[in-house]
């Protein structure tokens, strides 16, 4: 079994769109040294992929968060999911470190809490930041989007990771819960900011990058 195959057993439904995400990670030819953020840990499926790529990551979950209802949609869902699971059955959905122990990368990955509104980062210091599903947690999105785009570096990359309309209706039918649709190019308005749009069926991908 390949890693990525291991990676797709591990998070089940969570990673069926894991080779779309994977060949663009691939496609943006960052260095294996690169400065890398993952903001929102969540179950780990974004820095467990990255570090998967043979990246380090520093990741953490955002402290400025935006209290709506329905905010832990991602954990209740693993474990409405896998509840009658015998594979996965007394497994923490929700400790990001033991599937990243299990892929043998968790010496990759630090962990660390911050605001995402207010990084305490220097200018121009990450070559890439990864938001999957991060914004949907943010009070002020535009502020911390901006927020990124500071610590970024000139030629680095944002790539901001959010549910397509069909995946949230497809959640809504099946878990019950109103995640909003998010798009990146309706929060930054920046002329210093080109934005583009890749699509699956399952996430949209907007890459923020710095003219």
């Amino acid at each position: 079994m390949t890693t990525l195959a291991k990676y797709k057993k591990i998070f089940g439904e969570f990673a069926t769109d894991a080779d779309f995400i994977n060949d663009i990670i691939i496609n943006l030819k960052l260095a294996k040294n690169s400065k890398i953020l993952d903001i929102g840990t969540g179950m780990g499926a974004m820095s467990i992929l990255l570090a998967l790529n043979g990246f380090h990551v520093l990741t953490g979950e955002p402290e400025q968060t935006s209290g709506r209802e329905g905010e832990d949609h991602h954990q209740h869902n693993i474990e409405a999911h896998y509840e009658n699971d015998e594979e996965h059955r007394g497994e923490s959905w929700g400790d990001w470190r033991k599937s990243a122990k299990n892929l043998g990368i968790e010496d990759q990955i630090t962990f660390q809490n911050f605001d995402v509104q207010e990084l305490s980062f220097e200018d121009e210091f990450f070559d890439g930041i990864f938001l999957y599903d991060t914004l949907q947690h943010v009070k002020n999105r535009v502020l911390a989007l901006n927020e990124c785009i500071r610590v970024v570096k000139n030629d680095g990359i944002i790539v901001v990771l959010e549910w397509t309309k069909k995946q949230i209706e497809e959640d809504f039918k099946k878990y019950g819960f109103k995640i909003e649709y998010i798009d990146p190019r309706n929060l930054i308005d920046r002329a210093d900011i080109s934005i583009e749009e890749l699509n699956s069926e399952m996430v949209n991908i907007y890459l923020l990058r710095k003219k």
